[in-house]
């Protein structure tokens, strides 16, 4: 084999650059001069107008082993390979779709499509990094699915720059961005939600110690910031603050560990607060404030989760559904035979009430207030719910 004939078919197994690709590519060698060494690739890194409305833009290449620069223009990404990615998920699968995108609204559609798919990437790759790799998978389709259909939709919208004014169909138009706009919307709530969902699988998979010693370094944090503006105040630094709604506050989120059953946050709390006490100009609680009684607090909170969840769930039936009592998993729910109305659907959220895949019911937490928050929403009684 000639060496003409090597470089060829090095050239076929090498990952060519191309405008589809280049805004990933970290490092880089020069196919006709692989001597050279590795190049650190700037994607976009020399802006070729000095008009600050212009896009024109060249990419730079820097030589590792002598720091010198170079210019790359689009023209010439061909005769360069990559050697390192900047990141290997990627949507380049849809690099045609995303041009398409563009072609009836931008005078450079190939440029759109990178800037989105750049960013696109970006998004995706930060969403990956504290992932598990069993959730993986799954996100990364969906999210491609998504973005599939971003652009698709982004197709049908045109601009009169761009088409010309000539019949342009203003009244289609409109109804194509609001579809585009819509379905942005959707995409950015059905990310949120799996976010938050693979966040939740996360916290329920870690042991119970873990979860235990992580609530209390969060817990420490925030009593460690409160006695340093309490210092701050008590030693005139701090002139502007209110004493008494740093106190009341740090209480309040103490309270709400001890009505969930939490023990053992809560006396770490207690031993640490004393010891504060000793060294602050005035104690964070004095000895007559309900906060030393929170220990007690939690330990009849699991008390009282014991019998809830030893008790049996209760329903009461109305015309188009059922309210359900349960005790186990402390929440009042709210299962409908048919789909609710979008006015019912509203009068939910409004009344605290939240929709629950797990178990195809609205609900919320099981108590009195619940009780109220049901009989505006659906036809049933305060006798009705608490004779159960």
């Amino acid at each position: 084999m000639t060496q003409k004939e090597k470089r060829e078919a090095d050239k076929i197994e090498q990952i060519l650059l191309a405008k589809k690709n280049c805004h990933r590519a970290s490092k880089v060698v020069n196919v006709a001069n692989p001597e050279q060494g590795e190049w650190i690739f700037n994607w976009r890194g020399k802006k070729l107008s000095q008009n600050l409305m212009s896009c024109d833009y060249a990419h730079t290449a820097i030589r590792i082993s002598n720091n010198e620069e170079i210019v790359i223009y689009d023209k010439d990404l061909g005769s360069w390979a990559v050697t390192e990615w900047k990141y290997e998920v990627n949507l380049e699968e849809l690099w045609k779709c995303a041009c398409d995108a563009f072609y009836s609204t931008s005078f450079s559609p190939e440029e759109r499509a990178a800037l989105y798919i750049r960013d696109y990437e970006k998004e995706l790759n930060a969403d990956l990094e504290n992932m598990p790799e069993n959730e993986k998978e799954h996100y990364i389709t969906k999210y491609k699915e998504w973005v599939r259909t971003l652009f698709y939709k982004h197709s049908r919208i045109m601009s009169v720059m761009i088409t010309g004014p000539a019949r342009f169909p203003s009244r289609r138009n409109d109804k194509m961005n609001n579809y585009y706009d819509n379905a942005v919307n959707e995409f950015r709530t059905w990310r949120e939600k799996a976010l938050k969902a693979i966040a939740r699988r996360i916290e329920d998979a870690k042991p119970e110690e873990q979860k235990n010693t992580e609530e209390w370094l969060s817990v420490k944090s925030e009593i460690d910031n409160i006695a340093s503006t309490l210092k701050d105040i008590d030693t005139g630094i701090n002139k502007y603050s209110y004493r008494p709604l740093f106190v009341s506050s740090l209480y309040g989120k103490l309270e709400r560990i001890a009505n969930n059953g939490k023990v053992d946050v809560i006396v770490k709390s207690t031993e640490y607060i004393k010891e504060l006490n000793e060294k602050l100009p005035k104690p964070i609680f004095t000895n007559r404030h309900k906060f030393w009684k929170l220990a007690e607090l939690a330990n009849q909170s699991i008390v009282k989760q014991a019998e809830r969840e030893n008790q049996e769930d209760a329903e009461i039936l109305f015309d188009g559904g059922r309210v359900i009592k349960n005790y186990s998993e402390d929440r009042l729910q709210i299962v409908f035979n048919t789909k609710p109305q979008p006015d019912v659907i509203s009068s939910l959220k409004h009344n605290g009430f939240r929709w629950s895949p797990r178990f195809s019911a609205w609900q919320r937490q099981l108590t009195n207030n619940a009780y109220y928050a049901v009989t505006r929403v659906i036809p049933v009684t305060i006798e009705q719910l608490k004779a159960k």
